[in-house]
Order: structure tokens, then C-alpha cells, then sequence
């Protein structure tokens, strides 16, 4: 295009010059001339310049594709050092916890350690009966018309290993040092059970495992004392719990099944000195809500008696709870209830005694401090049936903090009992009871459900 344009520019100016004389035409061809060879030089020079502004340009476009390399290149690296050190710290944090999971062959010390905790259990009692056989601590009674110090329990628990646990409680009294409980356990055994075996409270009703700082009330209902005494039914053992399949649209069902040699007792009570007793207990759980839930058990026991002869005594019971505990207000609000029915089979020389009792028991959370609670219970004695026992309570809790609560509670007792060991001979009067009570504990193990 230039050089057209360059070609008619040239025929325009040879039109014109071609009309003058012949020595202006030289003139003015010789300045013609003189121009386009400057021109020309001026043209290469362009040229020239032209090639180097593109070999720069393309020099510096080389450059920042290299930089733009480089950086890219580094960012690279250092996401794959970032990754590398992430991984280092997860490798170090993995090996720390198995240590702590017994997989590692290298244990802290403190790790070894179990838990242990102490508690203390001190109650005061005035009763309007002075019969030495409630003032006096014993299988029937925890003692009144004083101050008493119930025990004092030294509770270690602690893992074993991945597979069993291990727990002890020892109590200290007065009278006697013992060990309340002190078992082993397995975990996730195949066909869905759990094995134990030591000393132990057998899984009969909902507060035979209660140890007595943890009960509802202070004491134990009647009809269970009157049975078992006031030291439960367990004892050194063997059990084994298995998970079942749900039966009758139950949300969880469970089975135990116990054998142990029984605690000493007197001979009024169901079982023999140091008999053997074998338990089972069937439980279906229910979920009603978001916040409660319903449960019920039925539980038996077959074992020898202290009557002469090789004569056994059975006892069961119909075991139901209801609990409701508001989500997000647990700390304020919770209900529970605890009924139990009992029917016990004696059989002697010269026939069956058949005897029957129940208690129901309910706790009702106020606020976040205080509880209030109330009991209602009736026992036929196991070895006459014709003398039995009512037993009413109301009790006011005050938690401290988890760690402390204070009890107090009043206990109405009307009685036809007489002439039955343990008591002394004459007819037991009935009797009106206040209790004040004070727990404490130290340590991890406080004063929860077990």
C-alpha cells in the first residue's frame, strides 16, 4: 500500500516539473533525488529500530513467562512441604495414641494408675422407738438415735487393657473392713455378651446395684431388706450378660445370668449363709421421647435356705422405670420413678411359705440444687407371711455440687412384727424417723447410678 501510494506521489510531482524548463527540471530532479536517498536512509533506520523494539519485546515477553515459571514452580514446592509436615504431625500424633490404647509397647507411668476415689457417708438419726434392735446397726437397721458414720468407700477403677475392665470398691466401717465389690470384666465377647466375674451385686430389680450413698432415699425399701438385708443380694461369682435380638417392639433387650456364693445373713432372711443363689434377669428398654424412656425387668433367684433340710427359697419380681429428662434442661428438670413387686416361695419341712411385698419410689428434680423425693413400700416377712411391714418416706436433697449433698428425710414404719429373729422377743413397735445425711467423695467416682 505504501509503496502505491509512494509511486503516485512520484507521478503527480513528474507531471508537474515535466511543464518547466529543462534546468529548472534538473534542479528540482537532483532535489528530488537527494530526498528519496534520505528518505531511504530514513526508512532503513525505521526498519532497523522496528527490529529491535521486536526483538526486546519479545525478549522481555521470554523473561516473565520464565518468572511467571519459577514462582509457580516454588509455589508448588512449598504446597508439598506443607503436606509433608501435616503428615509428620499426624504420624506423631497417631503413635502417641496408641500408646495411650495399650498398643504400643511403651507406657507413661501415669497411664498404669487407676482411678481412685473416696467417699464418706455420715448420717445423724432420731427415731421415736428406742428397741435396740433399729438403734443399733445390724442386717435390718443402719442405726439411729445417733450419729453414725455408714462407711467410708475407697473405689479404683481402671481400664485393663482394650478388651476388660477392672473395679473395686472397699468398704470401711466401725466394725469391719470389706470388700463391697471387686470383679473383672470382658467386653464385646462373642454371641454379644459381656462376662464378670469376683464379688459383685447380682443384676436382680432397679436398686439391688445401688450402692447405698446412691440410693434414692437413704435406706433401702423394706421389702428388699427384709429379703436380702441391708446387704443386697451378691456376692463372688460368675455372670454374663448378652445383648439380645428387640422382643416385643423393644428398643433394646438384654438377658443376665448369674451364679454366685451368697453373703452371710441371718436366718430370717430368703438365702442360707453363704449358699449358692443363681439369678436371672430379663430387661426390655423402651424410648418414648426425645426425653424419657420406660424399662421394664423381671428378675428370679433360686437358692438353699438356712431351715433344716436341703430346702431352697425362690424369690422374683416385676422391676419398672420411667425417667424423663428434658433435653437442654437437665441440669433443672428431671423425673423418676422405681417400682418394684415381689413374690417370695419358701419351702421348710412342712410346706411352702409363699410371701409378697412391693415398694415405688419417685425422685423429682426442683431446679438445679434441689431434689425431692418419696417412697411407699409393704414386706411380708419370707418366713411368716401373716408378719409384715409398712414403710412411708419423704425426703428433701440439697446438691452442693456433685461432689457433696445433704439429705434429710422422714420414715414412718408401722409394724406387725414379734417374736422373729433378728428381733428380740415382743412385738416391734412402729416408729417415726428423721434422718440427716451428708456424702462427699474425692476423686472421679461420685455418687452416680450403677
Amino acid at each position: 500500500m505504501r509503496n502505491r501510494i509512494f509511486k503516485l506521489i512520484l507521478a503527480l510531482i513528474y507531471t508537474s516539473v515535466s511543464s518547466l524548463s529543462g534546468q529548472q527540471q534538473q534542479l528540482i530532479n537532483k532535489s528530488l533525488q537527494d530526498s528519496l536517498a534520505l528518505l531511504k536512509s530514513e526508512l532503513i533506520q525505521m526498519k532497523s529500530e522496528n527490529e529491535s523494539i521486536s526483538t526486546r519485546l519479545d525478549s522481555l515477553i521470554d523473561d516473565f513467562i520464565l518468572k511467571k515459571e519459577q514462582e509457580e514452580a516454588e509455589n508448588d514446592l512449598k504446597k508439598l512441604l506443607d503436606e509433608a509436615n501435616k503428615l509428620s504431625v499426624q504420624e506423631k500424633e497417631k503413635e502417641e495414641d496408641l500408646s495411650v490404647k495399650f498398643q504400643s509397647g511403651v507406657r507413661q507411668q501415669q497411664a498404669l494408675n487407676p482411678n481412685i476415689s473416696l467417699g464418706g457417708d455420715f448420717f445423724g438419726a432420731v427415731s421415736s422407738s428406742k428397741h435396740e434392735s433399729l438403734s443399733e446397726p445390724g442386717d435390718v437397721s443402719y442405726g439411729n438415735n445417733g450419729f453414725f458414720l455408714r462407711e467410708v468407700e475407697l473405689a479404683l477403677e481402671s481400664p485393663l487393657d482394650p478388651f476388660t475392665r477392672g473395679k473395686t470398691f472397699i468398704s470401711i466401717s466401725k466394725e469391719a473392713i470389706s470388700i463391697e465389690e471387686a470383679y473383672m470384666e470382658w467386653l464385646n465377647l462373642p454371641l454379644k455378651m459381656n462376662l464378670k466375674l469376683g464379688i459383685f451385686y447380682t443384676e436382680f430389680g432397679p436398686l439391688n446395684r445401688y450402692h447405698d450413698h446412691a440410693l434414692p432415699q437413704f435406706d433401702r425399701p423394706r421389702a428388699l431388706v427384709n429379703l436380702f438385708s441391708n446387704k443386697g443380694l451378691g456376692g463372688a461369682g460368675l455372670s454374663s450378660s448378652f445383648m439380645l435380638p428387640e422382643i416385643l417392639f423393644s428398643d433394646a433387650t438384654t438377658l443376665d445370668l448369674t451364679v454366685v456364693r451368697g453373703t452371710n445373713t441371718g436366718d430370717n432372711f430368703s438365702f442360707g449363709n453363704n449358699s449358692m443363689q443363681y439369678s436371672g434377669q430379663f430387661k426390655n428398654y423402651y424410648d418414648i421421647s426425645r426425653d424419657s424412656y420406660f424399662e421394664f425387668r423381671l428378675s428370679s433367684v433360686a437358692g438353699r435356705n438356712p431351715s433344716e433340710g436341703n430346702n431352697y427359697s425362690y424369690v422374683s419380681s416385676l422391676g419398672l422405670e420411667y425417667k424423663w429428662v428434658p433435653a437442654g434442661r437437665e441440669k433443672y428438670r428431671t423425673f423418676d420413678w422405681k417400682t418394684e413387686l415381689f413374690y417370695s416361695s419358701r419351702k421348710e419341712n412342712n410346706g411352702t411359705i409363699g410371701s409378697k411385698g412391693f415398694y415405688s419410689s419417685v425422685q423429682n428434680k426442683l431446679n438445679a440444687r434441689f431434689w425431692v423425693g418419696g417412697r411407699i413400700g409393704y414386706s411380708e416377712l419370707p418366713l411368716d407371711r401373716n408378719q409384715y411391714e409398712w414403710d412411708y418416706t419423704i425426703n428433701l436433697d440439697f446438691w452442693q455440687s456433685e461432689f457433696v449433698f445433704t439429705r434429710i428425710q422422714y420414715q414412718y414404719n408401722r409394724r406387725n412384727i414379734a417374736g422373729m429373729d433378728p428381733y428380740p422377743p415382743g412385738a416391734l413397735p412402729n416408729d417415726h424417723t428423721i434422718f440427716l445425711q451428708v456424702c462427699w467423695a474425692m476423686g472421679p467416682h461420685k455418687h452416680e447410678s450403677y
